[in-house]
């Protein structure tokens, strides 16, 4: 009975041990404003268009999400990812088709040579571009995916499927990743890098990508270069993005250039931007202003109001407001 007893508690000590080097979290988020745009004809990202109705939407994309991670041992892990979006207005998903639309991953990491990530994910490309925009791509003043000055398309957007990546560890602060998204045979092969330096109050970064031969022969060759640099001067963050872009088979040469800052004002942040987006071959100078200011309620409740204007040639003005809350867990 003794060593009944004994076995039993060494088997509950290895077990204890074994859960003890492996977690899974939960996480998510939910984001709701009350926006009304005036229904001008131009380009003005993720406003309301050429609606001037009341429209109850999500701001920053709504999400359910499942992260894990594992101990191998001798400074290896293992992770995964799992991100659903929805639309929480509705309750319905925000791509229909694609549950997981976020991120669905697996990659083994060691501490001090990096990452190897397969999966679903992020391009390297997108990452100057997100932590560049004020509003990290979110609610009507976003600069968004006009920061990709026209490169953005169906078989290119920010994330990717069936991806080979990896990512540096840091070095003082600077990292490298590089990653390549499978064609199958049904896309073009989408290849990008980055290099992101972040230390003190500096963050400067580069990225490239490019799609490569495949079967949409209309975006084969198109192409990205992206700069990005920021100073934390404490009172305010002045932020400078520049972006080309390849398109139309990688005929024409888009440009794009935003000046954005961010600044703690009255236990919140006041967030600004000016981009501008001159696409080869085209009429339509687009620019837009857009001026936010989130308050933490708490650590995962804020509450936020923006504008954006957006301009284009030969278009009217199209401006849109909105008022939202944001809840994370």
């Amino acid at each position: 009975m003794k060593k009944s007893l004994l076995a039993l508690a060494v088997l509950g000590a290895f077990a204890g041990a074994a859960s003890a080097q492996s977690s899974v979290t939960i996480y998510g988020s939910l984001d709701l404003a009350v926006t009304k745009g005036n229904g001008g004809t131009a380009a003005n990202n993720s406003a309301n268009g050429l609606s001037k109705a009341w429209i109850e939407k999500q701001s920053n994309g709504s999400r359910l999400g499942f992260r894990g991670n594992e101990d191998l041992g001798g400074g290896l892990s293992a992770q995964f990812q799992i991100e659903h979006r929805f639309n929480p207005d509705e309750g319905i998903l925000t791509n229909p088709g694609v549950f997981w639309q976020g991120r669905s991953y697996v990659q083994l990491s060691s501490a001090t040579a990096g990452r190897v990530y397969l999966g679903r994910d992020y391009t390297p490309a997108f990452w100057p571009a997100v932590k560049s925009d004020p509003f990290g791509w979110d609610g009507v003043a976003q600069a968004g995916s006009a920061m990709w000055a026209g490169y953005l398309t169906a078989t290119a957007g920010v994330r990717a499927p069936n991806t080979v990546g990896y990512k540096s560890p840091s070095l003082s602060g600077l990292t490298f990743q590089g990653a390549v998204a499978l064609g199958e045979g049904v896309n073009n092969r989408v290849a990008g890098l980055n290099a992101e330096y972040a230390a003190g109050p500096i963050y400067a970064a580069f990225g490239y990508e490019k799609q490569t031969a495949g079967p949409v022969a209309a975006t084969s060759g198109n192409s990205l270069v992206n700069l990005a640099f920021h100073y934390d001067l404490g009172m305010v963050k002045p932020i400078l993005y520049y972006a080309r872009a390849k398109t139309a088979a990688g005929v024409n040469t888009n440009k794009y250039f935003m000046l954005g800052a961010l600044a703690p004002i009255g236990g919140g942040t006041l967030k600004a931007a000016y981009g501008r987006l001159d696409p080869q071959g085209a009429n339509n100078t687009q620019s837009k202003i857009g001026l936010g200011y989130d308050y933490p309620l708490s650590k995962r409740t804020n509450v936020y109001a923006d504008v954006g204007l957006g301009r284009e040639d030969t278009k009217t003005n199209n401006t849109a407001y909105a008022v939202g809350i944001k809840h994370t867990f």
